[in-house]
């Protein structure tokens, strides 16, 4: 059956993230998105994208993305639980995995996608008080958020709501 395309944009789009422990540093790693990209150009976020037709699964997703972004090989990466899914303000879900590396050296970043690679302590990520609400402007609308205050970055939104799984970790 064809898809009417007045409705595409209440059609979820899927992606997955890889929640990435490296544990020689005992942190969570993240990555900056490059300030030339068209979407959340700066953001902090997850490694990981957009499922695509060929991706057998989220999962495959999510290290499909990790090589693309990191140039890291799957066979670095040990697959620890799937997360709760995150829906976007734009209606993306995302589908992140908990996963570990014994350390990200090395890794090549992709400087079209990624300007830099964070890693941050996770007793900071575990600790609840290092979450608060905040209300983020867009245009002329409020928009209730949440924001990760243990470091100097802004890191907001979605990616926090993911990070936030990992307080009971």
């Amino acid at each position: 059956m064809p898809v009417d395309p007045t409705t595409l944009s209440e059609v979820p789009q899927n992606s997955a993230v890889i929640v990435l422990l490296e544990e020689a540093t005992d942190s969570l790693i993240l990555t900056q998105r490059s300030a030339d990209l068209r979407h959340h150009p700066g953001e902090i976020c997850f490694p990981g994208g957009l499922w695509q037709a060929e991706d057998k699964s989220f999962w495959e997703t999510a290290l499909r993305e990790l090589r693309e972004e990191l140039g890291i090989e799957s066979s670095r990466v040990r697959l620890l639980k799937q997360m709760n899914t995150e829906q976007t303000l734009a209606g993306m879900i995302i589908h992140p995995w908990l996963a570990s590396i014994s350390s990200l050296i090395p890794y090549n970043a992709n400087a079209r996608e990624v300007s830099a690679v964070l890693t941050i302590p996770l007793h900071e990520i575990s600790q609840a008080q290092n979450y608060k609400d905040i209300i983020i402007q867009r245009d002329d609308n409020l928009i209730p958020s949440v924001q990760f205050t243990a470091c100097h970055y802004f890191i907001w939104g979605a990616t926090v709501r993911i990070m936030k799984q990992l307080i009971k970790y």
